[in-house]
């Protein structure tokens, strides 16, 4: 594998988008820059496409002709402003091609492709609809360069109303369906990506993707013995009305974590044990059942290759109240300290559950 990081900055400035823009990517270090994903709530779908083209001119004016990719993520961040989660390359062995919207990535007879934010080729359509278009789109990627769906190890969608119903039919449930099919083009012999499902405020579904082939690491799912596998769940805890492509709801095909090499890719978790939510309203006590949830996934019996334990590196937590996000944060702050953090404000994949949370720990 090609050694990663992420560092987390933030606007420190009031004032327009691009303003905030420029003021947190002139902070970021561009050794190494590959990606960075930008979180800012937009006013509305005009407005977020407008941030789109700013992102677009400033990351150009600020990086050169050959500027990293970029995710435009719409949710509120903690501090109101710009949060820029930005990725690394540390392999100074590693060679990168650069592709519109993906790099190509290879050092010591290992190829990565990753992503920037795929999104659909045209305005509007259902949730389903914009999703089959972005799968189509990731598969032509992935074959032009020799890898399959299944060599893809860490995923993360991004669903505006992720639980809203239009005439029976749930938004998260009809991006499930659309990844069922897109994946079931390939055997998941080695298990499904690690992979986060999370709402968003404005914009279309977008799709981040980062696959391998050739690695002589270990790159194994790892599941968790406090939850069901998602892609396991019963027709019971899922939503909305059977869509006339398939037979019935497809389950979220995601593992809980996956391990690659030193890293270990948490998926977006949440307040569910066995396939059950935690209905309690109380957001401090899902982020404590959610982290013991966490801390069992990456506990040195559960990580299925040989290791000393493992430290979050980041974590990134969704809050689906802003008002919970100051006491959500000291919780964080005093049991988890060592950990980079950012917070924002998201709809989560249930109607009950009120933060998810996702990280990286590093054996």
């Amino acid at each position: 594998m090609v050694n990663k990081t992420q560092r987390i900055y933030t606007s420190t400035i009031e004032g327009t988008f691009e303003e905030m823009l420029r003021n947190a990517l002139l902070q970021v270090d561009a050794a190494g820059l590959i990606k960075l994903a930008i979180f800012c709530e937009p006013l509305d779908n005009a407005d977020y496409k407008q941030n789109l083209d700013t992102i677009d001119r400033v990351t150009k004016e600020v990086f050169g002709e050959l500027p990293p990719l970029t995710s435009y993520i719409s949710q509120k961040t903690s501090h109101g402003g710009i949060t820029v989660e930005a990725t690394y390359i540390t392999d100074s062995n590693a060679t990168v091609e650069h592709h519109r919207n993906y790099r190509l990535i290879k050092s010591n007879g290992c190829t990565e492709i990753v992503t920037g934010g795929i999104v659909p080729r045209f305005d509007g359509g259902s949730t389903f609809e914009q999703s089959i278009d972005i799968f189509e789109g990731i598969g032509k990627m992935l074959s032009s360069n020799g890898f399959k769906p299944s060599d893809i190890y860490r995923q993360w969608n991004y669903i505006p109303g992720i639980t809203v119903l239009n005439d029976g039919s749930q938004n998260y449930q009809e991006f499930n369906d659309a990844r069922s099919i897109f994946y079931g083009r390939d055997n998941w012999a080695g298990g499904y990506p690690a992979a986060t499902g999370i709402g968003t405020s404005a914009g279309g579904v977008v799709v981040e993707v980062c696959a391998i082939k050739g690695e002589d690491c270990a790159n194994q799912p790892i599941d968790n013995p406090l939850q069901i596998a998602a892609h396991n769940y019963s027709q019971q805890v899922l939503d909305g009305k059977v869509i006339e492509q398939l037979s019935e709801r497809t389950t979220p095909k995601f593992e809980r974590a996956r391990v690659l090499g030193k890293r270990v890719y948490i998926s977006g978790t949440a307040a569910i044990k066995g396939e059950c939510s935690n209905f309690g309203t109380d957001t401090v006590e899902q982020a404590a059942e959610t982290m013991e949830i966490m801390n069992r996934l990456i506990s040195k019996e559960n990580i299925p290759v040989e290791n000393n334990g493992a430290q979050y590196d980041l974590l990134r937590v969704y809050v689906k109240r802003e008002n919970d996000i100051p006491a959500v944060c000291d919780y964080m702050q005093q049991h988890y300290p060592t950990a980079q953090k950012h917070y924002l404000v998201a709809d989560v994949c249930r109607p009950e559950l009120l933060i998810e949370i996702e990280g990286v720990a590093r054996i």
